[in-house]
C-alpha cells in the first residue's frame, strides 16, 4: 500500500518563495578578499641596509651580512604610520617625506628599523 501524497500547504510554499529570493541576495554580498598589499620597501645609507615586508617576512639586508628574516607580524595602526614588531626587527614607518641624502630622490616616509637592538635610520615607500 502507498503512502496518499501529502499536498503543499500554503506555508511551506511561501517558505520556499521567501527562501529562494533571500539565498539569492546573500550570494550577492559576498566578494572576494582584497588582493595582499604590494611588498614595502625602505632603504639606508651610512650603513647601508635594505628592508622589505611583503604579506609573509620582513627582511634585513645589509652588505657582507646574511639577511635576518622574521615572519610579518600584524601591523600596528599608528597616529602617524605604522609599526611592525617581531622578536628580532622593530620598525616603525612615518608618513613624510623624506630625502635618502645621497640623491635628490624623496620618498614618502621616514622608516627607523631596529635590529637586534641596533638603530638604522632610513626612508621607504618605494
Amino acid at each position: 500500500m502507498t503512502e496518499p501524497q501529502r499536498r503543499p500547504t500554503v506555508v511551506s510554499i511561501m517558505k520556499r518563495w521567501i527562501a529562494l529570493p533571500l539565498a539569492a541576495s546573500l550570494t550577492g554580498c559576498l566578494t572576494a578578499p582584497p588582493p595582499p598589499p604590494p611588498p614595502y620597501h625602505a632603504i639606508g645609507t651610512e650603513p647601508f641596509w635594505n628592508l622589505l615586508i611583503d604579506e609573509h617576512d620582513l627582511t634585513f639586508t645589509q652588505p657582507d651580512a646574511a639577511p635576518i628574516t622574521q615572519p610579518t607580524p600584524k601591523v600596528i595602526i599608528g597616529f602617524a604610520g605604522e609599526i611592525y614588531q617581531t622578536p628580532r626587527i622593530g620598525v616603525n614607518i612615518v608618513h613624510g617625506n623624506c630625502s635618502d641624502g645621497m640623491s635628490d630622490r624623496t620618498y614618502p616616509d621616514k622608516v627607523q628599523v631596529t635590529i637586534d637592538g641596533r638603530q638604522f635610520h632610513g626612508c621607504g615607500g618605494l
